[in-house]
């Protein structure tokens, strides 16, 4: 039987896909969701007690966990959070997709701006930062910014800033959290967007669901498909021209490229040469097991629109599953990683997720408000 290693900050989506293919199934990550039936699982939350996520997570505990296991398992897949950071270690892997070199390679934010410039793609424009000095006069150019660390996902660090800030905050640039260099961004004032990919098939556009918080400007979701006529006609046309470059950067596997829309342009913002926060609802709107389509075989159209919602602690408090039955009483259908009953949640951090069909969008429109 075929043994599969799934690694990153969570798991539970691919770990499943693949377990029901009849694989056997490893999983190694920060959290623990009572709901990934993975053979074995280690990872690094506190079952009881989910606090303090970007004081506790370590790609290192993670890479020291997987490392046991490489003697024992045939292929890997990689989730977010590892390989994507500037002194990531980079194991020799068998993966199921973009291996840990490529990630690392791909995860270099002004590099790959660099990269999809020179090859003709709008991306905004972009400046690595070594001092202040150089941020304030970005910021003086473009009026508004966005400021990235070199490396990083999930919108984690992230800053917007404008002139007007400055002038109100005299002191602020000597107060900012970041560790130079970093990248600086034009602000597009749009909407952010994503189109998937595995290996060179098109599977979806989707719209992004962001939120900015005291981390960064955070991916907390997303609607999959989103129609792209929305924003404009014929636009869909612009999005697919993407695919030629998961040629050109030599990608394989699961794969996206993030954008915003500028004079009805799309503009690349980031690309995900790895498992996508997508992945669950791409698989429920074709109605088919993404993990087939890792290994090869063709996917199917995406046909009904699905919703991601992560929940996050407005405070801390006691999980108990039963707080949302009073919302609906399907809400179980819905409801993915969840915590164990009675664990702490501490204020900010994630709570479970909730994925659901459009139809049903108003049945749970008082959870996620």
């Amino acid at each position: 039987m075929t043994k599969i290693l799934v690694v990153g900050v969570n798991t539970r989506p691919v770990v499943n896909s693949f377990k029901k293919m009849g694989f056997e199934v490893y999983s190694v990550s920060y959290y623990n969701p009572i709901d990934s039936y993975s053979d074995k699982s280690e990872y690094l939350v506190n079952d009881m007690q989910h606090g303090n996520f970007y004081s506790n997570y370590s790609e290192d505990k993670l890479l020291s966990l997987a490392s046991n296991y490489e003697d024992l398992v045939d292929n890997y897949v990689i989730c977010s959070g590892i390989f994507e950071s500037e002194n990531s270690k980079i194991p020799s892997w068998d993966t199921i997709g973009n291996s840990p070199k490529k990630i690392n390679e791909i995860s270099n934010k002004y590099n790959i701006t660099k990269t999809l410039q020179n090859l003709g793609y709008k991306t905004p424009a972009s400046k690595k930062i070594n001092n202040k000095y150089q941020l304030e006069k970005f910021i003086e150019e473009f009026g508004e910014v966005i400021l990235k660390p070199i490396y990083g996902c999930g919108g984690v660090g992230v800053i917007y800033i404008n002139n007007k800030m400055l002038n109100i905050e005299f002191d602020l640039l000597n107060r900012l959290d970041v560790k130079y260099p970093i990248l600086a961004q034009e602000y597009i004032n749009s909407e952010s967007y994503s189109v998937s990919y595995i290996n060179s098939t098109y599977l979806a556009f989707n719209k992004q669901i962001i939120s900015r918080s005291d981390f960064g400007n955070m991916y907390v979701g997303n609607i999959t498909p989103y129609n792209p006529e929305f924003i404009s006609k014929g636009f869909e046309t612009q999005i697919t021209e993407f695919s030629e470059l998961i040629e050109v950067l030599d990608l394989k596997g699961m794969n996206g490229f993030d954008f915003m829309v500028k004079d009805g342009q799309p503009y690349i913002i980031d690309v995900n040469p790895r498992i996508l926060g997508t992945y669950e609802t791409l698989e429920l709107s074709c109605n088919y097991n993404l993990a087939k389509v890792l290994l090869g075989a063709k996917c199917p159209k995406m046909k009904e629109v699905y919703h991601k919602r992560i929940l996050f602690a407005n405070e801390d408090f006691i999980f108990d599953k039963g707080i949302f039955k009073k919302f609906c009483t399907n809400i179980d259908d819905y409801i993915k990683d969840l915590p164990m009953n009675g664990a702490r949640i501490s204020k900010n951090e994630p709570i479970c997720t909730l994925i659901y069909p459009k139809a049903d969008k108003d049945l749970i429109s008082d959870v996620i408000i």
